[in-house]
């Protein structure tokens, strides 16, 4: 899978709980993923995008159960 680079100039990311196991990361355009896989991977890009941009908004979305939901990120705690 092909993924986007990060623009530097984004100030808006959205994480996406697909499963237990499996998150993708997305800007703004929500076209095409910046990341798809493991938590690990994401919260360190994450970690990297707040380190770069302290004004950057970031938004989790999980799956419980039933649709999406906008939640706090897990990992906020962190950054």
């Amino acid at each position: 899978m092909i993924f986007k680079k990060i623009n530097p100039k984004e100030n808006t990311f959205y994480v996406l709980e697909l499963s237990s196991t499996k998150f993708a990361i997305f800007d703004s355009l929500f076209d095409t993923p910046i990341y798809n896989g493991s938590w690990n991977m994401v919260e360190g890009i994450m970690k990297n995008i707040k380190e770069h941009n302290k004004n950057a908004s970031i938004y989790y979305y999980t799956k419980k159960s039933g649709p999406l939901k906008l939640e706090a990120a897990p990992w906020s705690y962190n950054i």
